[in-house]
């Protein structure tokens, strides 16, 4: 009976160290499979036979394969969507058809044909309100213009022209231009995202004192008029008074409102008192001019790039100059990570083991941050892996060797002949 025990005991470890064999080949197959975690061996010894008060052993067992969580190394990459964790934490992708959520450190994501953030296998990449998906086309709307803030020089050396400002709402470009000594051009934007221009003219009435005119073109404010090339007042007028030393004097100067405006194109518009602002404006010696011009409205833009920090929010873009949030990405981390159950593809199920999922936003609660831009090679050691290789054969051939001794001890024993 022992030698047909050391028959089976050398069989089963040529079975555990075959076995072994092809976990340290998947790993080394592995080697530039981005998110990949080695596979680890255990081994353990099988219950030994009792003979009388001796104990024989009865050969060894694969007892895990284990993937044990480790960092892996980090490499840039020329793509937004390629997503790394730096620190703990799975990037969760969902099965839209099966509904099943999967746990991944793989970030390879890509945007699909209706805008969803998706992995190769067509996982879609989750966020904290679900699938991140970005649409087909986003766009932001436009906004209305409710402050406008001009700065100018107004050459302190001009002198009142012939003619006056026009008496009439309406009059020709040519005219309001007679009566002044420097125009300038604001664009402003409706409720809609239409540009509409706004003419300041300015004339200087007395040494220290400007008077100017805001106008509109008539075509785009009366529906009745829309081929009128005359520009249409659309402010009380007003003034700037300058001190001695060329600085706006605001408590003397007369800065009206612009309201009332009825665009044919995007509806009513106000920019209320105090909202339009001259602060900065001077009067000196030297020619008149825009020094700086800033409003906050903006016309409607179309998705133009995108851009993903640590904390996984998803910025977009758009043409306008403005950015939007988008969603944010989350993460999922577990008490146990070394007992996730691998489903391919380098995902990953719970387990009674590993502990249910616990969900996050990344840099927060002990998850990592997300680097946009990179992605997380695989572990793999590959000269760790080759010495692992070279043990394991070296331990194939010998317990190849003791099988091959067993069976010809056992082949002498039944040949012996009694006499």
């Amino acid at each position: 009976m022992s030698i047909i025990g050391s028959l089976f005991t050398s069989n089963g470890a040529l079975n555990v160290f075959g076995d072994s064999i092809n976990v340290t080949g998947d790993n080394i197959a592995n080697l530039n499979t981005a998110g990949f975690k080695t596979s680890r061996t255990q081994f353990a010894d099988l219950l030994p036979t009792t003979l009388g008060e001796i104990e024989t052993g009865d050969g060894v067992r694969l007892e895990e394969v284990t993937k044990p969580f480790q960092q892996g190394s980090i490499e840039s990459t020329p793509n937004v969507t390629d997503l790394a964790i730096e620190g703990n934490g799975f990037f969760i992708v969902n099965n839209a058809t099966t509904g099943t959520s999967y746990y991944t450190r793989a970030g390879q994501f890509h945007l699909d044909n209706t805008g969803r953030l998706v992995n190769d296998s067509g996982l879609v990449l989750q966020g904290t309100s679900g699938d991140i998906t970005l649409g087909n086309a986003p766009t932001v709307s436009g906004q209305a213009t409710s402050i406008l803030a001009l700065q100018f020089n107004l050459d302190a050396s001009s002198t009142a022209p012939a003619a006056g400002f026009p008496s009439t709402a309406d009059a020709s470009p040519s005219a309001w231009a007679s009566g002044s000594n420097f125009s300038s051009v604001a664009t402003i934007y409706d409720a809609q995202g239409n540009p509409h221009d706004l003419s300041f003219f300015f004339r200087k009435t007395s040494p220290s004192t400007w008077e100017y005119r805001v106008v509109a073109k008539s075509s785009e404010i009366d529906p009745l008029a829309p081929n009128s090339s005359d520009l249409r007042q659309v402010a009380t007028p007003g003034s700037l008074v300058f001190s001695t030393d060329g600085q706006l004097d605001t408590s003397l100067s007369t800065i009206t409102d612009i309201s009332g405006l009825n665009w044919v194109s995007g509806g009513s518009q106000d920019i209320p008192p105090g909202s339009l602002s001259f602060a900065g404006t001077v009067q000196y010696a030297q020619p008149s001019t825009l020094l700086a011009e800033s409003q906050d409205g903006y016309g409607a833009g179309a998705f133009d790039s995108m851009s993903i920090d640590g904390q996984g929010v998803i910025t977009g873009r758009f043409s306008n100059g403005t950015t939007k949030a988008l969603g944010t990405v989350a993460l999922a981390n577990f008490a146990n990570v070394d007992n996730l159950d691998p489903q391919g593809d380098t995902l990953f199920l719970p387990t009674i083991e590993s502990g249910g999922a616990q969900t996050g936003t990344p840099n927060h609660g002990g998850l990592g941050s997300i680097l946009s831009g990179s992605l997380e090679l695989s572990t793999v050691d590959l000269a760790q892996q080759f010495v692992s290789l070279i043990s394991l054969q070296r331990a194939f051939q010998v317990n190849s060797r003791a099988l091959t001794t067993a069976d010809q001890m056992y082949a002498d024993a039944v040949n012996i002949k009694p006499y």
